[in-house]
């Protein structure tokens, strides 16, 4: 089961602590802020200081902050999901930072779940052959959780079902290493 908004909660097996190898599988944040600095062009980047500018010096005022958190804190309806709000208002100003920040990280991490899987069905394969050097649990089922923030959900399930439509996915040695390159660090094929 997937539980939204707890990215940052321990993952339990039902039947108690299971042994796992952890696997980040989110694209680093230097690349990423590097990546998304580089996607602006001049005026671009020229608006964006001066928006950070802007709310460092305009602060909002404690009515503002308590009306705001109220009408998060009450709605009931589900009508005002701020997340999504943010990013579509992300995504009006500034394109090209919602297409690197969240688009570009929801295809990476996509990459990384389908890398992390096929490595999970290669030690089955191996266990059930009898190869492995002791490291399999000799054929017992891999379990993979994800954790992932909320924001990305949407993004992330298009992408697998979209795929899962698609007669050829693209392997992600093909995905991963477009997504890491930037203006001054290229990704060659023996990296």
């Amino acid at each position: 089961p997937a539980i939204i908004g707890g990215s940052s909660r321990t993952a339990r097996h039902p039947r108690g602590i299971r042994p796992c190898a952890i696997i980040l599988g989110d694209r680093p944040v230097r690349i990423t802020l590097l990546r998304a600095w580089e996607s602006l062009r001049f005026f671009g980047k020229f608006k964006l200081m001066v928006a950070l500018l802007w709310s460092s010096i305009k602060s909002p005022s404690e009515k503002e902050l308590r009306e705001f958190m109220e009408s998060i804190l009450n709605d009931r309806s589900g009508k005002n999901d701020l997340l999504t709000k943010s990013m579509e208002e992300l995504g009006k100003v500034f394109p090209s930072l919602k297409r690197v920040i969240i688009e570009e990280r929801d295809e990476f991490m996509v990459a990384k779940l389908r890398q992390t899987a096929r490595g999970l069905l290669l030690m089955m394969q191996q266990s059930r052959n009898g190869s492995t050097g002791g490291a399999g649990a000799g054929g017992k089922e891999k379990v993979m959780v994800a954790l992932v923030g909320a924001g990305h959900c949407p993004g992330m399930l298009e992408k697998l079902m979209q795929d899962d439509d698609d007669d050829v996915i693209r392997r992600p040695e093909e995905i991963l290493p477009g997504i890491l390159e930037t203006k001054k660090r290229k990704v060659g094929n023996d990296e």
